[in-house]
């Protein structure tokens, strides 16, 4: 296994970028703490990032704690973004694990990684100790965000993911991260320091492909969810403007079998960054629930 180290960009708190290479594919991560294993697992867009501005600090007191940059996100590679679904990612993500000698992890994802945490616990839920689903992406959406289609157009579709979306689109992210904050305040400093990332073209270009490819697979996964038999805690706003909680989280707890549910009233989807402490509490009912 071959680790590279690399200093994160400026702020706090500061951490040591790694790496770990999964069939010629780096991915990205940074780590912190010791003891119990905890795997944490960003939207779409997103990075690690997400979790490094209020969870991982206080979690790494408890466990030993993990946040992956997904395949095409943050500092991770992305060897082929049209087949790399959320199935392969989450194997991806086993496949890491493994390697890094990580065994039976608490698996955290939100609303993209929500998904991923999901179609892990269906393919290899005996090698986890359990799953958090911070609101979660768990049954497909009737539409699609429109630029998604962007990069499938042909001869043009190069053009407006190298070119134009790179300067249009820092308008268009800022205002769809507002939403997924809203009500609460989004944070500013964050917000900027990630649109760096997600306006690369690579990135751009993983994302709009998530976003494009994930009902499929959604559509199968969810036949599989009733036999999830680990410990699964559920998480979701009652103001989550970006995935209704009654068509996702609600209709996910009563299809998993003795899953818990959070509602947290008043809260939007942006749970790692505003909602920490119930992120923690949830991760702690899973390890007392093993």
């Amino acid at each position: 296994m071959k680790v590279e180290r690399a200093p994160v960009p400026a702020g706090p708190p500061h951490y040591l970028r790694q790496s770990v290479v999964v069939d010629g594919t780096r991915l990205n991560y940074v780590s912190a703490g010791s003891g119990r294993p905890v795997v944490l697992i960003h939207g779409n867009p997103g990075s690690y990032h997400d979790y490094t501005v209020a969870v991982v600090e206080r979690l790494a007191q408890s466990y030993y704690v993990v946040a992956f940059d997904r395949p095409g996100h943050g500092y991770s590679e992305r060897q082929d973004s049209v087949n790399t679904t959320v199935e392969v990612q989450a194997l991806i993500i086993r496949d890491a694990l493994e390697k890094l000698s990580l065994n039976k992890p608490v698996l955290v994802g939100h609303s993209w990684g929500g998904s991923l945490v999901l179609a892990a616990a269906v393919a290899y839920g005996k090698d986890l100790a359990g799953i958090v689903l911070l609101a979660p992406a768990a049954y497909p959406n009737a539409s699609i965000e429109w630029w998604s289609v962007l990069p499938h157009v042909p001869l043009i579709g190069n053009f407006v993911v190298n070119t134009v979306t790179p300067f249009l689109g820092r308008a268009m992210a800022r205002q769809s991260v507002k939403r997924a904050y809203d009500p609460q305040e989004m944070q500013k400093d964050y917000v900027e320091r990630s649109l760096d990332l997600w306006m690369r073209p690579d990135q751009i270009r993983a994302c709009a492909y998530d976003e494009r490819t994930l009902g499929e697979s959604l559509t199968v996964l969810s036949e599989c969810y009733s036999d999830i038999e680990i410990p699964v805690v559920i998480v979701t706003g009652s103001a989550d403007r970006l995935l209704d909680p009654e068509e996702q989280a609600y209709r996910l707890h009563r299809t998993i079998k003795n899953s818990k549910l959070i509602v947290l009233p008043d809260t939007g989807h942006q749970l790692p960054q505003t909602r920490p402490d119930t992120v923690i509490s949830a991760i702690d009912a899973v390890w007392a629930a093993t």
